[in-house]
């Protein structure tokens, strides 16, 4: 009986790798949070984009299957700090959501441009096209449904305090925070993971 080869390592495993992790810690944080908001709208807004999170999480996870390889944990010390700041009911909302921000930057044009010039097979690339329409989408609602929050905050508060809004103290994060703050590590480590997996 011949031996089987073992299947090639694609250069972007490191890259789907983290996407699964990422996505699957994304998932609990906003599910956690989901479930402790007063405000109905925001948790159904969190609810929607959770199931979203944990599926890419899956699917990528599954697609490193398919592609002959399995999804390799990598632990962060800041997991359990984080998920219990979300699932904490004593902290509001706002401080969760955090302050505004200014534009978003297109955070996946690397990997728009990699998929133009052919570097990924056509499976990943059709997983990572939707991918991107789910996230571009995700990050549209939490940031709609952040601003009604600080809306509500502001309106309560009122103008006698001088305060246009609420600065959160250093250690909230909101969930959409946490996911560009994702976003940055991930592309930061995307090169340093695919080379630690091959």
């Amino acid at each position: 009986m011949a031996a089987t080869t073992a299947p090639e390592k694609p250069a972007y495993l490191g890259l789907l790798n983290a996407i699964s992790l990422a996505e699957s810690r994304a998932g609990q944080y906003l599910e956690a949070w989901a479930d402790v908001t007063p405000d109905e709208d925001l948790a159904c807004t969190l609810r929607l984009v959770a199931a979203r999170e944990k599926s890419h999480g899956e699917v990528f996870c599954r697609r490193i299957a398919e592609l002959g390889f399995s999804l390799k944990p990598k632990r962060d010390p800041a997991d359990g700090e984080r998920l219990a700041k979300f699932a904490d009911p004593r902290i509001s909302d706002l401080e969760k959501v955090g302050p505004a921000r200014g534009e978003a930057r297109d955070t996946f044009r690397d990997i728009k441009a990699k998929m133009a010039d052919g570097e990924y097979d056509p499976m990943t690339c059709n997983l990572l096209q939707w991918y991107i329409a789910e996230e571009e989408d995700s990050g549209r609602r939490l940031r709609e449904a952040y601003a009604c929050v600080r809306e509500r905050a502001n309106g309560r508060r009122g103008k006698a305090n001088g305060a246009a809004e609420a600065q959160p103290g250093a250690e909230a994060e909101a969930i959409m925070a946490c996911m560009t703050q994702g976003f940055t590590r991930l592309e930061k480590s995307i090169e340093k993971l695919a080379k630690a997996i091959r």
